[in-house]
């Protein structure tokens, strides 16, 4: 019972942490809907479970003993989030257009099946560049195994509980936003947006290319 308090508070404090994944989630869904970030959103888990899946055959522990590899892992990570943050900031930059029509007035709420793809693969490309996530799970989750319970099925268990927290806390997140949305559909509301997306993307960046 201790066990699984702390994992759950310990998790959900690193989940609700602000971070690149939760900036893309916020710039799809005030440039679409919730349905439409949404496949975002299981492009991050799938993301994650990958990491998680190729950290218990031995990646993360390959990774975190060959430093150069590690490395390249993190410059090719840190170089697709400070694309997006220049994208994000050119967008902030750019002069005011007319305001977009609100969501009642959208006849395609969904997006094109095309569009969903691309969100699905944003959110893949935002988590699963990070090699950060795989040797953190394997670095967290053990500590929370039960005693007397097999150490790489606790693991599998663990993981999975975890990735279905993120997956609920995403979800909650868009809704959040989407409820927001009227109040940020401003020209001087979404420059606001796109800069602080552009500032987490660059910070993460920074911090991801400086092993932080």
């Amino acid at each position: 019972m201790i066990n699984a308090l702390a994992f759950l508070t310990s998790s959900l404090v690193v989940i609700m942490a602000p971070g690149p994944d939760l900036a893309l989630i916020t710039r799809l869904v005030l440039a679409g809907s919730p349905r439409t970030a949404a496949p975002a959103a299981f492009g991050m888990i799938a993301a994650g479970a990958a990491q998680a899946a190729l950290g218990a055959l031995g990646l993360a522990a390959l990774l975190a003993a060959r430093p150069d590899l590690f490395t390249a892992f993190r410059w090719a990570g840190a170089a697709v989030l400070l694309v997006w943050a220049y994208r994000a900031a050119r967008a902030a930059l750019r002069p005011p257009e007319p305001a977009p029509p609100g969501p009642q007035e959208r006849t395609q709420p969904d997006g094109p099946p095309h569009g969903r793809r691309r969100a699905f693969a944003l959110g893949l490309l935002c988590t699963g560049s990070n090699p950060k996530v795989g040797i953190f799970l394997m670095a967290f989750l053990p500590q929370f195994v039960p005693a007397g319970m097999n150490p790489t099925a606790g693991v599998v268990v663990l993981a999975c509980c975890y990735l279905l927290l993120v997956l609920v806390w995403l979800l909650t997140w868009m809704r959040l936003v989407h409820r927001l949305a009227r109040h940020l559909n401003s020209a001087s509301a979404q420059r606001l947006t796109n800069g602080l997306t552009a500032a987490v993307f660059g910070v993460f960046a920074v911090r991801l290319a400086l092993g932080g």
